[in-house]
């Protein structure tokens, strides 16, 4: 431990003048939690929440562990060593940092548990230890929230519930057959079939026509369209026009490359092989399962309201998922809301020579497909055989998208 000497006196004269300029609140420490049997990745996304809930608190200036090493010039190898030791501490102590939270997530036999420790730098001493357990990796968001409040003495029933969890759609009586417990995106599985795919209703444009015989393999689909809030943890930024209406929204002023960015990162840190539905999986799904379904949900216009933000209730601006009905497989936002890209290419004449098991659109082509309407669209421009044909670089605040994957 000879470098706390070495640096330490620069490591106080940084932070000095760093804080000067911050607000009058005691500092704490947050340190990178220890996976235990789960991904790396994920315990690096908990501790993301870990430093965003004690900052929520109001009750201290917040340092993340890569605040620390940035601004004392110590190397990420010296910094895996932990902090828990007595030069350690003290050293903290002395840069005026009085607080340090570390911890581990992990998994303990069939349990998920999220242990924290609280130390208390000017003493040097251990000041209080939390431990949380779930049954499943889904609620370690949620066992980090609530132990953070514990360890730090807020009264955790005085907190609303919504404050405690990230807010989340009201839940469709379908379960995810996947969800990603960092983002909260979830798929359904969707149970394959053959369907009458296009202008079943005849009053559509000749780009749905003819109808034809389409069958689909099993796969995932997205429950809801992708927000805001999860576009910004997977990306780091929000690109959309409408961020005054909340993360809770979707995404949008996304191109279709920009969304193959995001499904790559998001692959990458989740080791699953995500992708955007085909059109005809998106038109099968929208339809609950093939039915003779004019939007995604119901048949019936006055109806179209209680499944869709369009033209007629949307007030020009998207709105949160999940607040209208969801269709018969318990997929939200079907129609209307945003546009949603779909993996393939687009051609006016593909119906025509489309093949019938799980077709996959043109080899090339210069557009992609977008499918479902949007906010300001009638009634006409959101049903479920609509398509629409934009640039795959095309950005507007009436195109985001939703997630699709195997169901193997």
């Amino acid at each position: 431990m000879k470098f706390f000497g070495s640096l330490l006196l620069s490591l106080i004269l940084t932070l000095v003048a760093t804080v000067s300029i911050g607000k009058d609140l005691p500092k704490i420490a947050v340190w990178d939690l220890t996976a235990g049997d789960i991904n790396p990745s994920y315990a690096q996304d908990l501790t993301s929440i870990l430093v965003s809930e004690v900052s929520k608190l109001g009750k201290y200036e917040v340092y993340s562990q890569d605040n620390v090493r940035t601004l004392a010039g110590w190397t990420a190898e010296r910094m895996q060593l932990g902090c828990t030791d007595t030069k350690c501490l003290t050293a903290l102590g002395q840069m005026d940092i009085s607080k340090l939270i570390s911890g581990r997530v992990g998994k303990i036999g069939n349990r998920y548990s999220v242990s924290l420790n609280l130390f208390d730098t000017q003493n040097a001493k251990a000041e209080n230890a939390v431990s949380e357990f779930g049954r499943s990796e889904d609620e370690l968001i949620e066992l980090v929230q609530v132990a953070v409040r514990k360890l730090l003495g807020d009264d955790i029933l005085s907190v609303a519930p919504s404050a405690l969890v990230k807010a989340q759609p009201q839940p469709s009586s379908v379960p995810p057959a996947w969800k990603d417990f960092v983002t909260g995106i979830e798929l359904v599985f969707i149970k394959g079939g053959c369907f009458q795919m296009g202008d079943t209703f005849g009053d559509g444009k000749s780009e749905e026509k003819p109808v034809h015989e389409v069958c689909v393999g099993d796969f995932l689909m997205g429950k809801y369209e992708v927000t805001q809030d999860q576009w910004r943890w997977v990306m780091g930024k929000n690109p959309s026009e409408y961020k005054e209406c909340g993360g809770g929204c979707p995404v949008e002023n996304i191109s279709w490359k920009d969304s193959q960015e995001f499904i790559s990162r998001l692959n990458k840190r989740t080791g699953k092989s995500l992708r955007l539905p085909t059109e005809a999986e998106w038109e099968y799904a929208a339809r609950s399962g093939g039915k003779r379904e004019k939007w995604g949900g119901t048949s019936i216009e006055s109806e179209l309201g209680e499944y869709a933000w369009y033209d007629n209730n949307s007030g020009n601006s998207t709105h949160p998922v999940g607040q209208k009905k969801p269709n018969g497989l318990g997929l939200y936002d079907m129609s209307g809301n945003v546009w949603e890209w779909c993996a393939d290419w687009y051609d006016e004449d593909y119906y025509q020579r489309s093949s019938k098991d799980n077709p996959s659109g043109p080899r090339s082509g210069s557009f992609r497909v977008l499918r479902g309407g949007c906010w300001y669209q009638p009634p006409y421009g959101v049903r479920a055989s609509r398509r629409y044909r934009p640039s795959p670089s095309t950005q507007y605040g009436d195109i985001g998208f939703r997630l699709a994957g195997s169901a193997r």
